[in-house]
């Protein structure tokens, strides 16, 4: 004969019943909860992002060329300047030159010249050790006194990968503006990149290249 049980409790056979109809539904309404929010969230982000970009302009320059009649002549997007582009060398290396060589009756100019000229050298290279001893022997603001220096770059070219052949011509005047003789000059420039760190020399050497070595003689 089994025992007798005792009577069972309404609240827990309620709760029972209820979870059995009604817990399913419970669950599905969460996950759905989770998922809009979800939802929501990367609506959010993804509209935010968006009009991110939409703030920022992107403009690429498209260069058309025309000829004297104003006919187009040809067109399309430039090409992109490398960081070490011969092209941007040997601009670097005309300048090195001009600031070099030149001589003006202008104190500051003449100042500004040496300061551009020292900007492409280091301490420890050849280089600086030689043009210390030119500007030694031949300062520019004795010379500025009874005549001036313009300089024309005609050519330079590469030898190697670091080195480069620049020719010359000085034009010395007196200082009434006579022109009182031309000579034209060869130089073999060794050169290395660099990239600067420091804000002050990216102002005068902004690719970073310095002339290691500088040889240069008078041609006939």
């Amino acid at each position: 004969m089994a025992a007798d049980r005792g009577p069972e409790n309404p609240y827990l056979a309620a709760r029972q019943e209820w979870t059995e109809r009604y817990g399913s539904y419970v669950q599905a309404a969460r996950a759905w909860r989770i998922v809009g929010v979800i939802g929501l969230s990367m609506a959010v982000i993804g509209f935010t992002y968006a009009l991110y970009l939409s703030s920022q302009v992107k403009l690429v320059p498209y260069i058309v060329e025309v000829d004297k009649l104003g006919t187009s002549v040809s067109a399309g997007f430039p090409q992109q300047i490398e960081y070490a582009d011969p092209r941007v060398v040997r601009a670097t290396l005309g300048n090195f030159i001009t600031n070099f060589r030149s001589i003006t009756p202008d104190a500051v100019v003449q100042k500004q010249y040496i300061d551009r000229t020292y900007a492409l050298l280091r301490t420890p290279d050849p280089s600086t050790q030689k043009i210390n001893a030119w500007f030694r022997g031949n300062s520019p603001f004795e010379k500025a006194k009874t005549a001036t220096v313009a300089i024309e770059v005609n050519n330079i070219v590469a030898l190697s990968n670091q080195t480069y052949q620049v020719d010359w011509t000085e034009y010395e005047r007196d200082r009434k503006g006579k022109e009182t003789g031309t000579r034209r000059f060869r130089g073999i420039a060794t050169v290395a990149l660099t990239a600067p760190q420091d804000e002050a020399i990216i102002r005068l050497n902004p690719i970073g290249l310095y002339v290691q070595d500088f040889d240069w003689t008078a041609q006939l």
